[in-house]
């Protein structure tokens, strides 16, 4: 016989490093990106264990992807916002003049 494991909600908190409360308040709006979803034993909310370490193995994965964007739109060069300095005209009038 297969035992499972399960995480209660005080366990969960300590996992995620927040209180029993905010979990509450995470379940009671549906946000399962701030906490895996849970299933009930009874009257209780239980977690797989598995089932939690694949959900943060996947935000790990999730904020990795997100800051890889991240560093690829600061390498882009900023646009050009506003009027051109004059020092900006004068070079790309030099620039685009005819090489003699």
């Amino acid at each position: 016989m297969v035992q499972k494991r399960f995480y209660n909600i005080q366990e969960l908190a300590t996992i995620l490093g927040k209180s029993v409360s905010a979990i509450h308040g995470h379940l009671a709006r549906k946000q399962f990106d701030a906490v895996p979803p849970p299933m009930r034993l009874g009257r209780r909310l239980a977690w797989l264990v598995e089932s939690v370490d694949g959900w943060i193995d996947a935000k790990a994965a999730q904020a990795v992807v997100q800051a890889e964007e991240y560093r690829i739109v600061m390498r882009a060069p900023a646009k050009q916002r506003g009027r051109p300095t004059k020092i900006e005209v004068k070079a790309r009038e030099r620039s685009s003049a005819p090489q003699n």
